[in-house]
């Protein structure tokens, strides 16, 4: 019973955010509309989505944030890149050091320890 009533609730909240979205939207001049912004915190975007913005999404390198907003619908997608960014399994080459001493605070610690 709990579960389901979980799901009706986000379902339900789902479904207003979109009409709040799309009411947004109709309410600024034809010439204004963008169909992209927020309800609140949370993100939608009704353009037809092209491959460079799905490749901006879900590969991008030149963002350090692992969540963006999705590129059609509301909500958040996983920016890929930055996720196995911050799992070291791509981007720039590692050293010995990397290995050794991974970060900058372990760095400075071990650096004031020694002195």
């Amino acid at each position: 019973m709990g579960k389901k009533w979980l799901e009706m609730m986000v379902e339900a909240a789902a479904i207003t955010i979109v009409l709040v979205a799309v009411c947004q939207e109709l309410e600024k001049p034809a010439e204004e509309r963008k169909w992209t912004g927020s309800v609140g915190p949370v993100p939608y975007d009704f353009r037809i989505p092209t491959l460079e913005r799905i490749k901006e999404t879900y590969w991008n390198q030149y963002d350090t944030r692992i969540f963006l907003p999705m590129v059609f619908g509301i909500g958040w997608t996983v920016n890929l890149y930055a996720l196995l960014e911050k799992c070291r399994l791509v981007g720039r080459a590692l050293s010995e050091e990397d290995f050794l001493m991974p970060t900058e605070s372990i760095k400075k610690t071990l650096g004031h320890a020694s002195e």
